[in-house]
């Protein structure tokens, strides 16, 4: 039997991709230059599209026989409805711009929570930059889209595209991340961190990046021909709603040993200036190293370096720090790959 959450994510898809509805402060990808919103050809409807100002963008016209309005990069736009009841909105802002495709373990899904530092989930702090003010977040199906970036990973990366790019280019960024997923349950449609890549890859996107994947593969020991052989199929599932969309991999980062004070975690929190690391596991590390020649061999081009990236308490997850470098490495590399 389907649960909320799925009920709550078909309801999500089916509203997501209903002609002229955007979903209010979507980020809509540029392909070829333009997004494509689609529109239903309805004998006597016209529509137009205004910015902010008041500016109209597409005049009052039918839709165009195959259906699709073709938009420039840019935002808050709105589309309006016009038939024999009225003139009406149609769905809420949307932008049109470059969207970000993010998925891995709980590194890549801390980019879109603020409330578990744990795991690497920190909230931006005063001294880091605001957020663009042409952005958006997708962290969740039944969530949707929001322009309150509070999250550091998104916030850092976000502003640093934007800084690199340009502030009057809109950004989305999508979380198509899961905790504790190894690439075979990324890989797999019938799980569900499997069936949500799916969903999310299906919308149209600029790039993907898979983030810091493989903490749970070299936990388990899983052989590196058949990582790669998994992750490979993540990859092409990711291009499969966008062909041709670059799809970036940023290696997995050190596992490190546990830094702790008479062996407890929670007392290294409260006194971390008396709290040691522990050594490393070699075991591990042979592990580790092992999946990181794997996503080696795959050729992807570099989401950047997770090498320096700093660890948090469990030698696994980041400091707040640690997201703050990561996020750099990995806008530094889409920037690129996004000219």
């Amino acid at each position: 039997m389907p649960t909320l959450r799925h009920l709550l994510a078909l309801a999500w898809l089916a509203t997501s991709s209903a002609a002229a509805q955007p979903a209010p402060n979507s980020i809509h990808a540029l392909q070829g230059g333009e997004a494509r919103l689609a529109l239903p050809a309805t004998p006597g409807t016209t529509w137009q599209v205004e910015d902010e100002a008041g500016r109209v963008l597409h005049p009052w016209a039918p839709a165009v026989p195959d259906g699709a309005l073709r938009l420039p990069p840019g935002g808050w736009y709105r589309l309006l409805r016009r038939d024999a009841a009225g003139t009406a909105p149609a769905g809420g802002r949307f932008a049109v711009g470059l969207v970000v495709v993010l998925t891995g373990q709980s590194q890549a899904g801390a980019f879109f929570a603020a409330d578990a530092p744990e795991v690497g989930a920190f909230p931006a702090g005063p001294d880091d930059p605001p957020p663009p003010r042409l952005a958006a977040l997708l962290p969740d199906e039944s969530s949707g889209w929001s322009t309150a970036i509070a999250p550091l990973g998104a916030r850092i990366l976000l502003a640093e595209l934007s800084r690199r790019l340009g502030p009057g280019m809109p950004l989305g960024l999508v979380n198509a991340a899961w905790g504790n997923a190894s690439a075979a349950a990324l890989a797999d449609p019938d799980t569900p961190p499997g069936a949500r890549l799916r969903r999310m890859a299906a919308m149209p996107a600029s790039a993907a990046l898979i983030l810091a994947h493989g903490t749970t593969d070299a936990l388990a020991g899983t052989p590196p021909e058949a990582y790669a052989e998994r992750l490979s199929a993540v990859a092409a599932t990711l291009r499969a709603g966008s062909p041709g969309m670059p799809v970036l991999l940023a290696p997995l980062s050190p596992l490190l040993g546990r830094t702790t004070l008479l062996g407890s975690g929670r007392l290294a929190m409260l006194l971390p200036r008396l709290a040691r690391r522990q050594p490393p596991d070699p075991g591990l590390e042979r592990r580790a190293a092992a999946i990181r020649a794997a996503q080696a061999g795959l050729g992807l081009p570099s989401g950047g370096s997770m090498t320096m990236v700093a660890p948090g308490l469990d030698g696994i997850h980041w400091s707040a720090e640690g997201v703050r470098q990561a996020a750099r490495e990995a806008a530094t590399a889409l920037a690129e790959a996004l000219r």
